[in-house]
């Protein structure tokens, strides 16, 4: 194992242990101010159990490059709701107040995904999202049926 891959273990290791007793106490209040218009770095992923069928909304932190979601692996791939949207190979977004539908779910590393990541991420997040260990990104494409949609609303509104 090289010693990136060790790092990046101690890393996910260490996130795990800090963050996941809080998650279960602020994932509620995050819920509510996530995916609302004034709210850019948090989303909510709306997405379908792998078992029990049960559709879960999992607030998460997410970047857009306009094609494409990326959302930070904080707690690694084989995080639940990760597994379960790249089962079903996408998933419904809430970003800024809006409803995106997507798919072609695939995992992404920041070295493959550095210049989706400048698009979506300002360099501050990106600093810090290093600073943690971030190494992995799930990628999301907006569906192109949800994007024709949006432009003909858009374009309706204009009238």
């Amino acid at each position: 194992m090289s010693t990136l891959a060790i790092s990046g273990d101690r890393a996910l290791r260490a996130r795990r242990a800090f963050f996941a007793p809080l998650t279960r106490l602020l994932n509620p209040a995050i819920r509510r101010i996530a995916g609302g218009s004034g709210v850019p770095l948090l989303g909510i992923i709306s997405h379908r159990g792998r078992r029990s069928g049960r559709t879960y909304s999992t607030p998460v932190g997410i970047g857009s490059t306009g094609e494409a979601f990326l959302i930070p692996l904080t707690f690694g791939s084989t995080a639940d709701w990760c597994r379960n949207v790249l089962a079903a190979g996408g998933c419904t977004v809430t970003w800024k107040g809006h409803e995106y539908a997507t798919d072609e779910a695939m995992i992404d590393n920041d070295v493959s995904a550095r210049e989706e990541l400048n698009a979506a991420f300002t360099p501050l997040t990106r600093v810090f999202l290093r600073a943690q260990g971030t190494r992995e990104f799930l990628r999301l494409r907006i569906s192109r049926q949800h994007t024709a949609v949006a432009i003909s609303q858009t374009a309706a509104g204009r009238r």
